[in-house]
């Protein structure tokens, strides 16, 4: 048995005793808590062991080295979450397995912010741990997925296979993956209300009966080039894509320097420390979308038109030679200052949405849906999209608002002519 066995990643595994189990549980809460903040990397056995009350060599009675606790936070979060997609198998159709599943995870939020529960890992760090850990951990995730996934094998949907499948099943997770990011800003009374306006839109999209799917092209390069910085765009492209492949902690400068063929002096000539760069990276993400927005806000056409072109584009740019966009998952390991500035900057860029959004319900071409929860929703599907650069096989950007952005904006379980 070893440190790094995720079915039983503990030494201290089979010792058993209800006293046993509940010490463990504590640990692997806590360390849920610090591995959100701080990253596979940047956890540390001594910062577990002084939350939880405890002198490190008594994490390590129970977890002999940092990557074994990492593995069982993950672990962990993926049995919570996979119960409660199997308990949503249990209904007939998509539309109720969906809600059932979307339902119990609001519950599990409360939960989470009431304290009777710890919080769930933020998968996107799975990628940073060392193998084999790395590996057995992603074999558990794989399995979670497909359990979502079966949420959509019903014979209604008996059309909907491959990789439209699987974008969609990818929709469903990040709209929950991201509901940490806003849904703090609302009482824990509020979560049931708040789960039937996501489920409105999961389900039913937002465009009105008889919209067409029909995205116009967006020239994006005149608000981007206003936005520009002093950080080249190839060395801001290299980077992004080495943090959505690796995470923050994973990529290393040298891996980014490798992708631009370059020398780890030509990085540090244009920028001081990596958290500078994931600043710059998140910057020049949001002068895209913020660009998308104002050229489709341009659009001489009804508010439906500007809402699902500028979805378009974004999701196109990401699959091009300048795409993808920084995924939101490499904040957790920027510091609480540079973290606070980030996020602000995705605040203004959601509450323009949430305006684009409005302007629709208020001229009938959109349902009336809650604006400012739909906007949210559209930025974690547009974040989703970036997976499709980590397939195992080169997709054209138009595909990328095929399998993503047409379902978001006209219905999960919809069968869409684009």
């Amino acid at each position: 048995m070893t440190d790094v066995d995720v079915d039983m990643p503990d030494r201290a595994a089979g010792r058993g005793g209800r006293k046993f189990n509940a010490r463990r549980e504590l640990i692997v809460g806590v360390a849920t808590t610090v591995l959100n903040e701080r990253g596979v990397r940047g956890m540390t056995l001594a910062e577990v062991a002084a939350r939880a009350g405890m002198v490190t060599t008594g994490i390590a009675y129970y977890f002999g080295k940092k990557e074994a606790l990492a593995a069982a936070c993950f672990i962990s979060g993926l049995e919570r979450l996979q119960r409660l997609a199997e308990e949503a198998l249990v209904a007939d159709t998509a539309a109720e397995r969906v809600t059932r599943f979307v339902r119990g995870h609001f519950a599990l939020r409360a939960r989470i912010r009431t304290g009777e529960e710890p919080e769930i890992p933020i998968f996107s760090d799975i990628r940073t741990l060392s193998e084999p850990a790395q590996a057995a951990v992603l074999a558990r995730y794989y399995a979670f997925f497909g359990k979502v996934r079966d949420l959509l094998r019903t014979p209604e949907l008996s059309w909907l296979r491959g990789s439209a499948a699987a974008a969609r099943t990818n929709i469903i997770l990040e709209q929950i993956y991201w509901l940490r990011a806003w849904i703090h800003r609302y009482d824990v009374e509020d979560h049931p209300r708040l789960c039937e306006r996501m489920l409105d839109v999961l389900l039913n999209g937002l465009a009105a009966p008889g919209m067409v799917w029909a995205p116009q092209p967006l020239d994006l390069e005149p608000a981007m080039a206003a936005g520009e910085g002093d950080v080249p765009e190839a060395l801001l492209t290299a980077a992004t894509r080495q943090i959505n492949q690796h995470g923050y902690k994973g990529a290393s400068v040298e891996r980014i320097s490798a992708a631009l063929k370059r020398t780890k002096g030509a990085f540090y000539h244009h920028i001081e420390a990596k958290d500078d760069l994931v600043v710059a990276g998140f910057e020049r993400t949001y002068d895209v979308l913020k660009a998308a927005q104002t050229a489709a806000l341009d659009l001489d056409a009804d508010p439906w038109v500007r809402l699902h072109s500028a979805a378009a584009a974004l999701a196109e740019f990401q699959l091009t030679p300048r795409g993808p966009l920084m995924r939101t998952s490499a904040l957790q390991s920027l510091p609480e200052p540079l973290r606070a500035g980030v996020i602000e900057r995705s605040d203004r860029i959601a509450r323009r949405w949430s305006g684009m959004i409005a302007d629709g319900v208020a001229s009938g071409v959109l349902r009336a849906v809650d604006p400012a929860v739909a906007a949210q929703m559209l930025n974690a599907a547009i974040n989703a999209v970036a997976d499709l650069r980590l397939g195992d096989r080169e997709r054209e950007p138009h595909e990328a608002d095929r399998l993503y952005m047409a379902p978001m904006l006209m219905g999960l379980l919809n069968r869409i002519t684009a």
